[in-house]
């Protein structure tokens, strides 16, 4: 498990840091209008694209760990699944954006567009997560995050505008989907016998909970910038995009150490429950000890980071950046507790406690954006995490053999 740790978190540091070097580029190539704009697109995408998984990839990865190649038959029926929804997520796009400008409007899709294409890229990558073979995964997903930085920064230095930024995006997150499909096809994942009606019921009854789920946790942690573009504009995305950027990069932590200790915590919850609590409690202290530390880092050098990576025109940007970095902690450790009522089957759950947690923060959000601007989603979002904590611990110990 250190060595799948290892590799991934590599990975996700050298993809995170060329897509960050992007970001910052982008920033001050496109301006404040022109960045709120990308911002905007991409988290459009982000949340819309979810559709077309709906909890396929973790089941997946799941049913993988547990029964290895005998899952090729639920491999392909997830795929022509998530072929449909596809349709569903490309329909959805072009009515989204119909309210734009032409070349704002082509931009947006094109952007939606490569985060559709990044999720059949994910699906791939997950196959190869549930039989714990992080290398090619990692070798996946940062290719594909790197090729792309490389293809924009190109663009941008060449005097390419928000068009050409989406365009390369698209291409790039494209190719690195086909190969990883391609990969599966040639490893014999798409090999399999005629499956039943049954069958795919029984699958989605098993994503349909955890796809719901996931679709209100991305739209939750996408809302902030949907809210300020309908009340306030691009510049407020601009400024609240310019400090959430420099936070989401801490995700990669959870992130890599739940890649590996998700298919280990699954497996043990089927035969070494003491083993699973072990691990359990392992890894949620980790991420607790390793998010404090990250927020006060952050505290103390919001001011010198802003200035130095985006320039006074997102001085705005700090009391965002400060208060979001009060949210890493809770937030590492819920990406762990979510985790472990999955492996449970108890996915249900969270498609309840996600839901509680999108009102709310919409709410409350719309309520406060008017008054406080563009560092209002924060507030609740600070209580929203803390209520996801309460809520996973409180239903794990009503189960038996709680982790």
């Amino acid at each position: 498990m250190i060595q799948n740790t290892t590799f991934k978190l590599i990975s996700e540091l050298i993809g995170r840091a060329a897509t960050f070097v992007l970001t910052i580029f982008a920033a001050r190539q496109l301006g404040e209008a022109g960045f709120g704009q990308y911002a905007y697109g991409v988290s459009l995408g982000f949340v819309v694209a979810q559709l077309g998984d709906m909890g396929l990839q973790l089941v997946i990865t799941r049913e993988v760990a547990m029964y290895g190649q005998s899952a090729r038959s639920s491999v392909v029926m997830a795929l022509r699944v998530k072929l449909l929804l596809s349709l569903l997520v490309s329909g959805l796009l072009v009515v989204l954006t119909i309210n734009q400008s032409g070349v704002a409007r082509f931009s947006l899709l094109l952007l939606g567009f490569a985060q559709l294409a990044n999720s059949f890229l994910e699906f791939a990558a997950y196959v190869f997560r549930g039989q714990q073979n992080i290398l090619l995964e990692a070798w996946l997903l940062a290719g594909a995050r790197v090729s792309t930085a490389v293809a924009g920064l190109f663009i941008l230095w060449r005097g390419g505008d928000l068009l050409g930024l989406a365009t390369s995006s698209l291409v790039m997150v494209l190719l690195f989907a086909l190969i990883g499909l391609g990969l599966l096809w040639q490893r014999g994942w798409f090999a399999h016998p005629s499956t039943a009606k049954n069958n795919y019921r029984h699958l989605l009854q098993e994503a349909l909970p955890l796809g719901v789920a996931i679709f209100l946790s991305i739209a939750y942690s996408r809302l902030a910038i949907l809210l300020l573009q309908g009340q306030l504009g691009a510049t407020a995305v601009a400024h609240y995009s310019a400090a959430a950027r420099l936070v989401e990069p801490t995700q990669l932590i959870p992130a890599s150490l739940l890649a590996a200790a998700f298919p280990a915590y699954a497996k043990a919850w089927q035969t070494d429950r003491p083993n699973a609590r072990q691990i359990s409690w392992r890894v949620s202290l980790l991420l607790l000890a390793g998010g404090v530390g990250l927020t006060l880092f952050i505290w103390v050098t919001a001011d010198w980071l802003i200035g130095w990576l985006y320039g006074v025109a997102f001085a705005d940007s700090v009391p965002i950046l400060r208060l979001l970095a009060l949210t890493i902690p809770v937030a590492f450790v819920n990406y762990s507790l979510t985790h472990y009522l999955i492996a449970r089957g108890l996915q249900r759950w969270i498609t309840l406690f996600t839901a509680a947690m999108l009102t709310f923060h919409a709410g409350l959000s719309w309520y406060l954006i008017p008054q406080f601007g563009s560092i209002a989603p924060v507030f609740s979002i600070l209580v929203a995490e803390g209520l996801l904590s309460i809520g996973c611990l409180l239903v794990m110990k009503s189960n038996k053999g709680e982790g």
